[in-house]
């Protein structure tokens, strides 16, 4: 049946198999062209699972739909486009903040104020939903029936070429009926998990999609893992507060690859995929992994105490990691999962380029297995080669981020660009963002990773971390079993930083100081807890600002009230000065003093201030100016003692110090979900 078929007419039947996004997607594409057209066509959407009766419009099915349930802001424009705005109920979480975490720290990246990126549901599980749990396949199954669409119930098992040389299916029905339906034109968007973790290209009704066109050959899957924790939005609000957080590595005994932690509302999503989800056979295969994964050190600094949290639902299906050849025939065409997705990365994007594609080539190009291959087709080939370079991006990706050297090049490449250009001119954390979000096809990702200004961002990282790391090594400073955290605060925030300071101590920083540094972070405790910590500035009992090269010492005063001094010195060269605490605001500020024997003007200060989530953020502010000296001897004297002592010092030595404060705080105030 090779000859020319002509387009869709007036009254045709097309029948579409499965009310997923694809099948949804393409149901409504094709009616809204078909109107525009001035065509009357009848399509009937064929659902295996019986509704869910969960009262939103009757369009929910029953079940899981296997999925991580991200919606990246491209699909959210899209959605926008064409009309499709998302009920509240159906929306589980707005995200601002997406992480990476590599072996050496963690990159943030912020969704840009422009752009939305959801969380969601696909389907009815778990079954600890409370209200009314909606989800995002029942949305656009009813957005489908909108436009016309019908729903018929029950399961496909075979495909075949009547008599008459259309398409006729084999449906079992809910009652178990066995009926057949004709159709002009079949959509197939079973997805790959008809049967939950088994080989798609098994199923009944792809094997009679074979028979049709002997040149398919199914694409090539592997399994995940996917499971949902009742951790409670209380917890949720205070650890990951409209962030998700992409993890690059397990451990040497859990061989992760990807790992996505996603909120929604009192739940939290974890899918997985790595060597360990490959090679797991039984249940309690995946059971252990779970217990193992959830007390990987990573994951119990971001979610402290989450491995005692209740397991809401959990399953192993299966995603594409290549696409299916020749998926179409005279008639009947392959679109979603089924055909193929973007490696690792906004499945429900992948369903919508397939399904809308295909609306338009069996109403303009035809329906033959040739105009197919001509309109059709193009969509195939782009996943094809897009996926080739996804594979590239993602092999250099996994590199950086598990080997700790390269990972801490990638975030020093990053911090340097948050620190010292505008927001437009930062190319690093531009490509890290469209990794993470999946807003831009892997081509264009790749071309971006190998552009000169990115091979520059990470070569200037490289260097600064080999400073870095021989000043650690020089001066003592050891990371040991501290974790890693980002302190860096970004050029746009450093002016309302130093506003925010200056107001809470009621006078003014100096606007241009010789030298200035800012740093921040994060902590899981209270005011007292962090105030309690820093009172051991200077004291034997302090676990930071250890340094070989300079000795800090508590001389006088008490800890943490006006009058405290800590003093600094220099043993190699016989320098010193003194710290002297002048004003203290509460359990907020501690503003310190620097005498006039090194610098002059100099200010230390340590700042508390609560964060959106019920947190604390600690900030530090350094400055001083460089004493100049009177004559020529005295001049060279502080000139080599500027070189003796560089700027980036600081960076190292507070970068540190705020680390250890944080696991230190955390620690006693560890807090289980």
């Amino acid at each position: 049946m090779s000859s020319r078929l002509r387009c869709l007419r007036n009254n045709d039947r097309v029948a579409i198999v499965g009310s997923g996004p694809a099948g949804s997607f393409f149901a409504i594409h094709l009616l809204r062209e078909a109107r525009r057209l001035d065509l009357h066509l009848d399509v009937i959407i064929i659902e295996k699972r019986g509704p869910a009766n969960l009262g939103f419009d009757d369009f929910q099915c029953k079940g899981c739909n296997f999925c991580a349930g991200l919606l990246s802001p491209r699909l959210n424009e899209i959605l926008d486009e064409c009309g499709l705005v998302l009920p509240e109920e159906v929306i589980q979480g707005r995200i601002d903040y997406v992480w990476i975490h590599g072996q050496w720290k963690n990159l943030r990246l912020r969704v840009p104020n422009d752009k939305q990126m959801y969380s969601v549901f696909r389907g009815s599980l778990p079954g600890r939903r409370t209200g009314r749990p909606a989800g995002f396949d029942g949305f656009l199954l009813g957005e489908a029936v909108k436009e016309g669409a019908r729903i018929q119930y029950g399961e496909v098992q075979a495909i075949a070429y009547a008599a008459s040389r259309m398409p006729e299916l084999t449906l079992k029905t809910l009652s178990g009926e066995m009926v057949q339906l004709d159709a002009s034109f079949v959509g197939i968007a079973t997805g790959i998990n008809a049967h939950c973790g088994l080989d798609y290209g098994a199923n009944g009704l792809i094997a009679s999609v074979k028979r049709l066109n002997p040149s398919f050959v199914p694409g090539k899957t592997r399994k995940a893992l996917i499971f949902e924790l009742d951790v409670g939005e209380e917890f949720l609000e205070r650890n990951m507060n409209r962030e998700i957080h992409f993890i690059e590595y397990g451990s040497k005994h859990l061989a992760l690859e990807h790992t996505a932690l996603i909120p929604k509302g009192r739940f939290l999503t974890v899918a997985l995929i790595g060597k360990c989800i490959d090679e797991a056979v039984l249940p309690r295969d995946s059971r252990q992994i779970i217990r193992d994964f959830l007390t990987l050190p990573q994951i119990d600094s971001i979610l402290p105490g989450v491995a005692a949290a209740p397991l809401a639902c959990a399953c192993t299906p299966r995603m594409t990691v290549a696409t299916a050849a020749f998926p179409f025939g005279d008639r009947f065409a392959i679109i979603g999962d089924a055909v193929g997705s973007r490696l690792n990365k906004d499945g429900l994007y992948s369903a919508h380029v397939t399904a809308s594609r295909l609306a338009q080539a069996v109403l303009h190009e035809g329906i033959d297995k040739q105009s197919l291959a001509r309109g059709y087709g193009k969509t195939i080939k782009w996943l094809v080669a897009d996926n080739r370079f996804g594979r590239i991006v993602y092999a250099v990706s996994r590199v950086a981020f598990s080997l700790p050297l390269l990972s801490r090049i990638v975030y020093q490449a990053f911090a340097t660009e948050y620190k010292m250009r505008d927001e437009p001119s930062r190319p690093l954390s531009v490509v890290l963002w469209k990794i993470a979000s999946g807003t831009a096809d892997y081509r264009e990702v790749f071309r971006e990773m190998c552009s000169y200004d990115v091979l520059r961002s990470v070569i200037a990282g490289a260097a600064i971390t080999f400073r870095n790391v021989a000043f650690e090594m020089f001066s003592g400073v050891q990371w040991g079993e501290y974790g890693r955290y980002p302190t860096v605060v970004l050029k746009e925030k450093r002016e309302a930083l130093k506003e925010q300071l200056a107001s809470g101590l009621g006078m003014e920083l100096d606007k241009s100081p010789d030298f200035e540094r800012m740093y921040w972070i994060k902590i899981r405790g209270s005011e007292e807890e962090i105030m309690e910590e820093l009172a051991k500035f200077g004291q034997p009992n302090a676990r930071f600002l250890k340094l070989r090269i300079v000795d800090m010492q508590h001389i006088q005063g008490t800890p943490n009230q006006v009058g405290s001094v800590i003093r600094y010195r220099v043993p190699f060269v016989r320098l010193h000065a003194e710290l002297r605490l002048t004003n203290r605001v509460r359990f907020e500020t501690l503003h310190y003093k620097a005498d006039e024997g090194l610098v002059d003007l100099g200010k230390l200060i340590f700042n508390v201030a609560p964060t959106t989530d019920g947190n604390r953020r600690l900030s530090i502010y350094a400055s001083f100016d460089y004493k100049k000296g009177t004559g020529f001897a005295s001049r060279m004297m502080w000139r080599g003692a500027r070189f003796l002592f560089p700027e980036f010092m600081h960076d190292v030595v507070w970068n540190h110090a705020l680390c250890t404060i944080k696991e230190d705080v955390e620690r006693k105030h560890h807090r289980s979900w």
